[in-house]
């Protein structure tokens, strides 16, 4: 039942609002002149400008790491051979691409133009998750998770990224959104962009599948079983597999080959999820692209900051859970959508390890729903302390997040390799008939990216097998080819493979010498020059 409120001097015929669309003050204190809807409009729309001027500051101050400048190569492919060079080189959907795709046709692939993408679809969550938690929770709760999305770190970072995070995290709250609206309205339009939406995330992300089962768990959880509302979502689930049939066969190609769910990812561990939650409610952990899938905590180094901001957020939690305030289905709705899916990747991970911090980033609208509830939920307490108390939640929110936005933009390498530098040492020292050999091939591209000077480049297998030791099945030819060339240059990243030294060697018995070696971060650049005379 809802619980309405009639303002003073009115009859009961009035129309009521809804009390959790109120903000009118502590009840016993006298209350406070309610704010209007245009002051809350005002309101969002400040937190969606701060959330833009945080996404667009300092877009040059960090290389693009390898992950953004493989979506700009594939970005800058005909749509065609896009599609091929996703299905048969990339983990992930081609949706994200294929936007990029287009953007890049109108503004250019600097590394602006590139982030700016992103930086405008993570601006529009900060107001997806105002509009939407003005409906479910009431403005208050909706313009508190609003600011705490605008200044999150996890948030702003993954806003500055040329990568499909901040995509999936849009669609993913929007979904939710037009969810509950199809419920509570039961018009068909609603459940046709529903099943329009489903289909848009699973193309741009595979965690969408998560978001999928946790809005199919949160219909169970209802006990609409058999109702109109239950019959509706599994015909637009079963839209959303006809929709995505064109793409299965490479989706099963990406799971058959282990693109899908790369080796390299860290082993499921406690600490994951707990990093995880901490990166999404008290701290500024930013997406690392080394270290094997991890975030690296920049703004606090001691082990037990993660379980007080987790608990301290999970107090918020328990708050808005009990709290009558809010509906029932509305808590529901926030803690299928803010949980399920880390507890469902986490799940699978036991058998398969999918589980990456930086593809949750898209629970965090939700967290940030349900600590604003929370907070809310203490504010309309009667108790004298109250104000107080929400005040003081609100900062013990912002302040770790402020702490680590100011890490962020002071340390503003995403990972252990700057490409741009490596570009500009290769371009300042490397002659036009020098040759460059890159080990790991990939490693060809974010280096092409910043450097497309006239030397020939050679691409080998990621772990150099084509190569491994002077009888390789490839190590003749490209050496035959090299020696053409007084002076070459290797590239190559960590895990080192060991055909870099058979390299050096095969060069060597060519009258090659090792003339300069060294590092910029992780990477490592090898110079060796023909013997004079030889």
């Amino acid at each position: 039942m809802t619980l309405t409120a009639h303002p003073v001097g009115t009859s009961s015929s009035t129309p009521a609002r809804p009390v959790h669309l109120l903000w009118a003050g502590r009840p016993g204190t006298g209350g406070s002149r309610p704010a209007t809807d245009s002051q809350w409009v005002a309101l969002a729309i400040l937190a969606t400008v701060v959330a833009l001027a945080l996404r667009g500051t300092a877009l040059t101050a960090k290389s693009l790491w390898f992950d953004e400048t493989f979506s700009v190569f594939l970005a800058s492919q005909p749509v065609t051979r896009l599609l091929a060079l996703v299905a048969a080189n990339d983990p992930h959907p081609p949706l994200y691409y294929l936007l990029l795709h287009f953007w890049i046709v109108v503004f250019g692939n600097g590394e602006v133009a590139v982030r700016a993408l992103s930086v405008l679809i993570s601006t529009a969550s900060v107001l997806v998750t105002w509009l939407f938690g003005r409906r479910l929770v009431g403005p208050l709760p909706a313009l508190l998770a609003a600011g705490f999305v605008a200044v999150a770190p996890s948030q702003v970072a993954t806003g500055q990224q040329a990568r499909m995070y901040g995509l999936l995290t849009l669609i993913g709250i929007a979904s939710w959104w037009v969810l509950q609206t199809a419920v509570s309205g039961g018009r068909r339009r609603a459940w046709i962009i529903y099943a329009l939406g489903l289909a848009a995330m699973i193309y741009t992300h595979y965690y969408g599948f998560f978001i999928w089962a946790s809005q199919g768990a949160y219909l169970a959880w209802r006990r609409t079983t058999g109702s109109v509302d239950w019959r509706r979502w599994v015909y637009a689930s079963l839209a959303v597999l006809l929709l995505f049939l064109p793409w299965l066969p490479a989706f099963i190609d990406q799971l058959a080959s282990g693109r899908a769910w790369p080796a390299h990812r860290s082993p499921l561990s406690w600490t994951l999820p707990v990093d995880t939650l901490w990166g999404m409610t008290m701290t500024g952990s930013i997406v690392n692209a080394v270290h094997r899938g991890a975030w690296t905590v920049q703004a606090v180094s001691t082990a037990g900051v993660p379980l007080v901001g987790i608990a301290a957020a999970g107090l918020l939690g328990l708050i808005a859970i009990r709290s009558r305030k809010y509906p029932r289905d509305a808590k529901g709705l926030l803690l299928f959508a803010a949980l399920f899916p880390l507890l469902l990747s986490l799940l699978v991970s036991l058998g398969i390890n999918v589980f990456s911090p930086r593809y949750l980033v898209f629970i965090m609208p939700a967290i940030a729903l349900v600590m604003g509830a929370g907070i809310s939920a203490v504010w309309a307490s009667p108790r004298r302390w109250a104000t107080s108390a929400a005040v003081a939640l609100a900062i013990a929110v912002l302040v770790p997040n402020a702490i680590g936005l100011v890490s962020f933009y002071r340390k503003p390498r995403l990972d252990v390799f700057d490409w741009r530098r490596i570009a500009q040492a290769l371009a300042a020292e490397a002659r036009p008939d020098d040759a460059i050999v890159f080990l790991p091939g990939l490693s060809r591209i974010p280096v092409n990216y910043y450097f497309r000077g006239p030397q020939p480049r050679l691409a080998l297998t990621p772990d150099g097998a084509d190569v491994v030791d002077a009888g390789g099945a490839r190590m003749g030819a490209v050496v035959g080819f090299l020696a053409r060339h007084p002076r070459v240059w290797i590239v190559t990243v960590p895990p080192v493979p060991t055909s870099v030294n058979a390299m050096i060697d095969a060069l060597r018995v060519n009258s090659y010498t090792l003339t300069k070696q060294g590092s910029i971060n992780m990477a490592h650049l090898i110079l060796l020059e023909r013997l004079s005379g030889r």
